[in-house]
Parts: structure tokens; C-alpha cells; sequence
């Protein structure tokens, strides 16, 4: 940013991410001087990411003042804030570090073994090093979900159309829509995608885990929205949840052998990057896994 007035311009920016970038930096840079303008962005500011950052910015501004004045700034929607920016910013951080560090040697391991392992495609040391992909995978996941969304204005039926015809659960599993056409709304579609892909792989195994010998399994993956929030759900018939849904959403949690366990963690922490929630209900047959997130402002 060549000027600090340009940053500060930038704290109205219709642009989402424009504005996080604005309150980042005034975060690491603000004066007494840009107090004013900070206070004014924050009164209007409703993505939580950027409401953190122009929140350590008045701190940096002045310290004292910030903290004694709760007129200006409500306290208790301040810890909340502060708190989630604080931890998925340590998260995302953390994990940045953990695969700059790990991936090059998974790599170097993987060639070395192929090198040196006769009959390497066959051998229990290529099942193990798989298996460590498969977690440097999952790690990036978490990290992605951790990161500052990127919000944007989709239709949501069209997404999730397209979303299907690249999972293709092939039979015996049938997906029945159900939805309204057109359904216009703004989130960040790779979270999205990760969210509800999640929750069709569970459902599908949930499934096929009751659906020997039938002709169709069907799922049934629904969407709507209400004058506040926008929703998927996805609701099986298969073997339903068996334990502690709180346990459910921590990492390393699964019933599924070779499974790592995070799905659940990673779409967690997605929605909560969307100011949203993960819901995850057992029926009387089966489970309802359910998306909601706010609409009518930018998270």
C-alpha cells in the first residue's frame, strides 16, 4: 500500500478482502492519529475477520483508551472477535510452518524409498508414506479453513450442481435435490465445496454401509435460506452416529478404519471462518449433517 490515506480509504472499500488487507496493515502500523477513521470502520464492520484487525489497530493506537471505552466498541462482541481471530490465526500459522517443514521430507522420503525398496508399489512402506500425504493434505485443508474467507456472491443451486456432477456417488446411492433455483448469496465457495463434500463422502458411507444388495440408496441434499442465514443439509438413511457429537468435530476423532479423523475438524473450522456453524443431527435412521451461514451482510 503506497500511503496511508490510500490504506484508509481502503477501510470503505466495499471489497471485503480489501478492507482486511487495510486493517491488517493499520494493525501493525496505526497511530493516534488514525484512530478516528479506525473507530468509524469498526462501528460499521461485520465480517469478523477484519472487525480483529481494526481491533488490535485501536489498540495499537491507544491502548488505554480502547480498552476504557465501551461505548465505543461493544466488549463483550470484542472478546468474542478477538478470540476466534486470535486462535484461527495461530492455526493457520502453525500449520503454514508444519508443512514448509514436513512436505519436503515426505517428498525426499517417498524417492529415496522407491529407489532403494524392491517391489515398492506393493510394499507396507508406500501404504505408510500414503498415509502421510494424506495427513500433509488434510493439514493444507485446515489451514485453507482457517485463513480469512474470500467472500463473493453465487448461486448457490448452481454451485451445488456442480459440486455433484463431480462427486458422482454411482449406484446405489441416488441424490435427490431438493431447493430453490437461483438462490443468490455471498460465502466463500472453496470453504463451501470442502463443507459440503465432506458431508456427502460421510453420508455415502453411511450409507453403503446398510445398502447391501439394494437397488437405490438415496441421500437427500437440500438447500434454502431464511432472512438471516443460508443453508445446506444432507440426510442420509445409513447407520447413524454412534458416540459424543461434541468429540465428533475434534481432531483425530473417527469410527472409520485408515481414516485421519479431521473432516469433521476441517469443516468446523471452515464455517467458522464464515461466522457460520456445522450441525450434525442423528435421526431415528441415519443423520442430518447441516451447513447454516449469515446472508444479507458479508459474514
Amino acid at each position: 500500500m503506497s500511503s496511508i490515506d490510500s490504506v484508509l480509504r481502503r477501510l470503505r472499500s466495499e471489497n471485503p478482502s480489501e478492507r482486511l488487507e487495510a486493517a491488517r496493515f493499520l494493525a501493525n502500523n496505526a497511530r493516534a492519529a488514525h484512530a478516528k477513521s479506525i473507530r468509524e470502520a469498526l462501528a460499521k464492520e461485520t465480517v469478523v475477520w477484519v472487525r480483529g484487525a481494526l481491533q488490535r489497530a485501536l489498540e495499537r493506537c491507544a491502548p488505554a483508551q480502547t480498552m476504557s471505552s465501551p461505548s465505543e466498541v461493544d466488549q463483550d462482541d470484542f472478546t468474542a472477535d478477538f478470540a476466534a481471530q486470535v486462535h484461527a490465526e495461530a492455526l493457520e500459522t502453525t500449520t503454514a510452518q508444519l508443512l514448509h517443514e514436513v512436505e519436503p521430507l515426505v517428498g525426499s522420503l517417498k524417492l529415496a524409498a522407491q529407489g532403494d525398496i524392491a517391489n515398492y508399489e506393493t510394499s507396507l512402506t508406500k501404504t505408510v508414506i500414503d498415509r502421510l500425504d494424506s495427513l500433509l493434505e488434510a493439514l493444507a485443508r485446515l489451514r485453507r479453513a482457517a485463513s480469512a474467507p474470500r467472500m463473493e456472491e453465487f448461486d448457490l443451486s448452481v454451485f451445488l450442481d456442480e459440486l455433484l456432477a463431480e462427486f458422482d456417488p454411482r449406484p446405489p446411492i441416488v441424490v435427490q435435490r431438493v431447493g430453490p433455483d437461483h438462490l443468490i448469496l455471498i460465502g466463500d465457495k472453496t470453504l463451501l465445496r470442502m463443507c459440503v463434500l465432506n458431508g456427502l463422502r460421510n453420508a455415502v458411507d453411511a450409507t453403503l454401509a446398510l445398502a447391501d444388495g439394494v437397488e437405490q440408496a438415496p441421500l437427500t441434499l437440500a438447500w434454502g435460506s431464511t432472512n438471516k442465514e443460508a443453508w445446506v443439509s444432507i440426510v442420509d438413511l445409513g447407520i447413524g452416529f454412534a458416540g459424543s457429537i461434541q468429540r465428533a468435530f475434534d481432531i483425530g476423532t473417527t469410527t472409520k478404519e485408515g481414516h485421519l479423523g479431521m473432516g469433521l475438524a476441517i469443516t468446523q473450522q471452515s464455517m467458522k471462518s464464515m461466522s457460520g456453524r456445522v450441525l450434525l443431527v442423528p435421526n431415528k435412521r441415519g443423520t442430518r449433517f447441516e451447513l447454516r451461514w449469515p446472508i444479507g451482510r458479508e459474514a
